[in-house]
């Protein structure tokens, strides 16, 4: 299964995806595909570095499928840091008195 790089970038704490040259983007889809071994720990170790330098926390390898040509993390829980709450925000209704 095709892998990505997620982590959190450390100045802002949003979730990002490790991009080609070694940048890191907020969109799954500006994410790198990786699927051979030799990539996945090379990028890693990239990855790791770019942690020791403060730049993210936390990378690690997640599973993505595609789903109408985009891509998707495979675990729920990845799914919601890809793309936010999982219930709409926009129906909260407003505290009283305010």
């Amino acid at each position: 299964m095709p892998q990505m790089i997620i982590a959190n970038r450390l100045d802002d704490g949003l979730t990002v995806f490790l991009a080609d040259g070694r940048s890191w983007v907020e969109n799954i889809d500006d994410g790198v595909l990786i699927e051979a071994e030799a990539d996945k720990d090379r990028l890693l170790s990239q990855a790791k570095t770019d942690e020791q330098n403060c730049r993210v926390i936390d990378p690690y390898l997640i599973d993505v499928t595609s789903d109408d040509g985009r891509l998707r993390p495979a675990v729920y829980r990845e799914e919601i840091r890809a793309f936010g709450p999982s219930f709409r925000t926009d129906l909260l209704a407003a505290a009283p008195g305010e």
